[in-house]
């Protein structure tokens, strides 16, 4: 009870996003991973291995660190690599070997099994891992998680799901996409367009308020101004900061090869509880894929929230938030 009266204390609607409970805190590293572990004020009730979604910061995320931190501080052992493939923003093949060279240096830390918390793209990252070692992992709780990868990128550049409904998607993710798309564009130099991206997405993420209007625009267009002329006007395509830019970067899609990326492989294999957690005005991965994902998922069980959006809580009304209080409730028993 005490577990979830603190989950609820700190995830809840009413909760103050910018404060956070004191833990310990101590960093090791697994051949070559940097790993972060959040301990628990007392005995360990749980242990989550954490699978980052694709952000360069990793658990140094605020947002991320608050939420690792709301965990302990509920009595569980959070482990969270930094997986370099994530960190780059190139979700790869490389990046689920990354999460099971974590995965598989558990027992140094704990003799409990984890259960595998994923957010966003780093439900890959679990889905690999609870199919290749059932044995290691005791459950998966997939926030955000996606079905389709193609159908994702599509969604974050058109802002259009597969069967008609067309909702807000996040300006912001365009940059990443056209990271992993930079060396089928034609541009000379590939590798200094991802440099500027990735200065783009580190000047714009975490930051609300830059979603809607065009403050996002003005940002790129002086980013613009200091890049040499042959890279500017691909680098504003880039960012959405010009006309046409979604048909281009489609374009780029469909011959992206995203085998590696498609978490359909895992599913048939997994036979652990999963619960997918997602947010009904998630505006990244649209709330459709948890569905998608329960058809091939047996033992899964499906939590679709108004009070969560893709990134944290939103602030919902009085009438949403009596209408979602059995959801929340469900999703923090699902963690404690």
């Amino acid at each position: 009870m005490k577990t979830t009266l603190t989950l609820a204390r700190w995830l809840g609607p009413w909760a103050d996003a910018k404060h956070a409970p004191d833990v310990a805190i101590t960093d090791d590293s697994v051949d070559g991973i940097r790993v972060r572990l959040f301990h628990p004020p007392n005995q360990t009730r749980r242990v989550f291995l954490l699978a980052q979604g694709l952000h360069y910061a990793g658990a140094d995320d605020p947002r991320l660190d608050r939420f690792c931190r709301i965990l302990a501080a509920a009595g569980h052992l959070v482990i969270a690599p930094y997986i370099p493939a994530y960190l780059a923003l190139t979700p790869n093949a490389q990046a689920k070997r990354e999460f099971m060279t974590a995965l598989d240096a558990v027992p140094r830390w704990t003799d409990q099994r984890p259960s595998v918390f994923s957010i966003s793209m780093g439900s890959l990252l679990a889905f690999h891992a609870a199919a290749e070692r059932p044995d290691r992992i005791e459950r998966l709780i997939v926030w955000g998680g996606y079905s389709n990868f193609t159908e994702m990128m599509r969604f974050c550049l058109t802002g259009e799901i597969e069967g008609g409904r067309k909702t807000t998607r996040d300006p912001l993710n365009q940059a990443a996409i056209l990271i992993n798309l930079a060396h089928l564009i034609g541009n000379p130099d590939p590798e200094a367009l991802q440099t500027s991206w990735r200065r783009f997405i580190e000047a714009t993420w975490g930051r609300p308020e830059l979603k809607v209007g065009t403050e996002y625009i003005a940002i790129a267009e002086r980013m613009a101004a200091t890049l040499p002329e042959p890279l500017r006007h691909h680098f504003l395509l880039g960012v959405g900061a010009r006309p046409n830019s979604a048909p281009w970067a489609l374009e780029a899609l469909s011959r992206f090869d995203v085998r590696d990326l498609d978490p359909s492989h895992y599913l048939p294999r997994i036979r652990c509880r999963v619960d997918l957690v997602h947010g009904v005005d998630d505006d990244v991965v649209p709330f459709e894929h948890a569905h998608a994902l329960a058809k091939q998922l047996p033992t899964s069980q499906v939590h679709v929230t108004g009070l969560y959006g893709h990134t944290g809580v939103s602030k919902p009304s009085i009438s949403m938030m009596t209408r979602e209080l059995a959801t929340m409730i469900r999703v923090l028993l699902a963690m404690r």
